[in-house]
């Protein structure tokens, strides 16, 4: 266990919000320096809080029924919060004592929370202080099973208010007086700690085995109401073994790692835990102060962001965040005048192996020069040290990888799915082992030796195994994949997890794979995105949106299409200010034009390319349900939204018929 063999080592950091400032509508933080707790000192929080848990009116004998009968609705407890440490460790201390977890996203919409937690019937509820709004409104008075309400985070944040109202998060008293309208006991976790401190339980009973379920966790797909899937401690434990051992997540107890992405998301909370494996210190952020252009980083306090006080030599990202990285640099490079200007565009050029545009220079001086402005670069975001990026959730364009790799630090690609506990494969971007880096982009790298994989052809797609090389439907099998599938759908578990006549179990993931020469595993299409039009073409939606997403001052962009339409179409979100406008808004016409040449560069048939588009003012959050946690387009959330009469799906004659 890392606790025994890294004790004094740093483990898990939190910065305090010292001041909080209204502006109107706008709220910026000032966070204090990073406090860390060693990995001895969580340790013994996890314990005291495990015991804490079993000293809960019911728990314990939830526990032992769950033991004899296997009744895991019986023991579910749930986690409603932002990423943090108090999240860990009340997730590591109820899988300490056999107790399942449920993860519930912050950003879930009343219906799918309450789905979550009535389908679990959960019975303990962790929530921090941010989320009492929504338990007033909703969770306490409509969930009939939560009987017990731990409260994590801190309780009071320092306010200061300029021209408004000033606000507080509520004391210990008044978030007790919340959850009172409901029938849950409330306490806090530092008052599970402190009761289970006093308590001297034989904890070796209740450890799980390797067949119990440790998590319930509810996927952020683009479809319908999450779907819960079983994972074991098997799962779990092999998947993080796996990346250990290969190498594919080279952790080390000298590392620092910057967590800020959603725990309730099987890609954060692996690799949080297998750094954690490891040894390796975990700062905690928040994406409001991440950066110094965050949301919440007031203009005055431009050196107060997570990562220029961390200082990380390890981070993981989705798509969408490397994606506005390399956009953002682009667009300050490029207002960056005179020679200064043409060597930093330079540095970046020859990083990428481009040529630096600045040849009236010494060969020997610009190498110097063009080195220290990346290294400046990388210092300005606090990112200097970064040994590499990995990145996962959703696919990443071999364009981003490759500039976000030569500017900022290698960056590996992953895949899997919540349904294989998060990992099936990934780039080794480091060297280990004796193995060289992986320095190649636009695939996921080769496959864990926890599972194995194989293509079924989709010959209605016009992809084979016979092909060469092979292509076809990804399915997985291993330790790594779920073996129950999805929790109380039957239905669906048959669909995606069948047992074929070898007696395994594989997943059919829907995602279309090639297997490279090299033997690693690259994504080129997804089923469910691919439409057939009225000339018999199949439009890949997510191929186009990719593409599309290339196009400078493209951000976020979703792509329908009809069965009965011979085009599809795309809407734009968060207009670029470099556009061409028109009375105000962007020219529509003068839009399509660019996009149409630079698609049709980019290699896509005619077909492919969008007939129409248009451009929309709504900024897509996963607080909209129009993206998930991940930053993945809701494909049927936004084509509801867009469908409406008058709306940008109807200006393009393009309106769906009413489900």
């Amino acid at each position: 266990m890392a606790c025994q063999k890294y004790p004094s080592n740093d483990c898990m950091g939190t910065r305090p919000v010292n001041l909080c400032i209204f502006e109107g509508k706008k709220q910026y933080w000032t966070k204090g320096p990073y406090s860390w707790k060693t990995y001895a000192e969580v340790h013994k929080d996890v314990v005291a809080a495990a015991r804490g848990l079993l000293l809960l009116p019911g728990i314990k004998e939830m526990r032992d029924a769950k033991e004899a009968f296997r009744q895991v609705q019986e023991c579910v407890v749930a986690i409603l919060a932002d990423t943090s440490a108090d999240w860990q460790i009340s997730s590591l201390a109820a899988m300490q004592v056999g107790l399942t977890i449920t993860t519930v996203y912050t950003t879930l919409g009343q219906e799918a929370m309450l789905h979550e937690l009535n389908e679990t019937q959960a019975k303990v509820l962790f929530v921090d202080w941010a989320q009492y709004d929504v338990l007033k409104e909703s969770v306490m008075s409509k969930c009939p099973a939560l009987r017990h309400i731990v409260v994590i985070g801190s309780a009071r944040i320092p306010l200061k208010t300029v021209g408004g109202e000033t606000k507080a998060f509520p004391t210990p008293q008044e978030a007790s007086a919340l959850a009172a309208i409901g029938a849950a006991s409330t306490t806090t976790l530092e008052g599970l700690i402190i009761s289970g401190s006093a308590d001297a339980t034989d904890l070796g009973p209740y450890r799980p085995s390797e067949q119990d379920v440790a998590i319930i966790m509810y996927t952020s797909g683009s479809t319908g109401l999450p779907k819960g899937v079983v994972l074991s401690h098997l799962n779990f434990v092999s998947v993080m073994a796996s990346t250990i051992v290969t190498g594919a997540i080279t952790a080390m107890a000298t590392d620092k790692y910057i967590a800020y992405l959603p725990l309730a998301h099987i890609f954060e909370l692996v690799v949080e835990t297998t750094c954690l494996c490891q040894g390796s210190a975990i700062g905690y952020g928040h994406v409001g102060t991440l950066t110094c252009g965050s949301p919440c980083m007031h203009p005055k306090d431009p050196e107060g962001s997570d990562l220029l006080t961390l200082r990380p030599t390890l981070m993981a990202a989705v798509p969408a965040i490397l994606d506005s990285i390399k956009t953002g640099l682009n667009m300050k490079l490029s207002k960056v005048p005179g020679l200064k200007g043409e060597l930093a565009r330079g540095a970046v050029n020859k990083a990428q192996g481009l040529p630096s545009g600045a040849g009236g220079l010494a060969s020997c001086l610009l190498d110097c020069l063009q080195a220290k402005l990346l290294h400046m670069v990388r210092s300005q975001l606090g990112l200097e040290g970064l040994r590499f990026i990995l990145s996962g959730g959703a696919p990443l364009s071999p364009e981003t990888q490759e500039f976000v790799s030569a500017v900022i630090a290698p960056v590996a690609q992953g895949y899997g799915a919540t349904e294989t506990a998060g990992s099936v494969s990934v780039q080794e971007v480091v060297s280990c082992g004796g193995r060289p880096a992986d320095q190649s982009f636009g695939n996921v790298g080769a496959i864990l030796p926890v599972c194995e994989i194989k293509l079924l052809s989709v010959p209605d797609l016009g992809y084979n195994v016979t092909d060469s090389p092979p292509r076809g439907e990804i399915l997985i099998s291993g330790n790594n994949v779920s073996q129950t599938g999805y929790y109380k759908m039957p239905g669906k578990s048959a669909e995606d997890f069948v047992r074929h006549s070898d007696g395994k179990i594989w997943f059919h993931t829907g995602d279309i794979g090639v297997v490279m020469e090299t033997g690693v595993l690259k994504i080129i299409d997804r089923k469910r995105d691919l439409i057939k039009l009225t000339g018999g073409e199949y439009v890949s939606l997510g191929k186009v949106e990719a593409a599309l997403k290339q196009v400078p001052g493209i951000g976020a962009v979703v792509v329908f299409a009809l069965a009965d339409k011979d085009h599809c179409v795309a809407v734009v979100s968060q207009p670029d200010k470099g556009w061409e406008f028109v009375g105000g808004r962007p020219d529509e016409t003068a839009l399509l034009k660019s996009l149409s040449e630079k698609l049709t560069e980019m290699g896509l048939a005619e077909f492919e390319i969008p007939g129409k588009v248009k451009v929309d003012d709504t900024i897509w959050t996963p607080e909209t349900g129009l993206v998930t946690a991940s930053m993945k387009v809701q494909r049927n959330p936004l084509r509801e939204h867009y469908n409406k009469p008058a709306g940008p799906l109807d200006q393009m004659a393009y309106r769906f018929p009413d489900l």
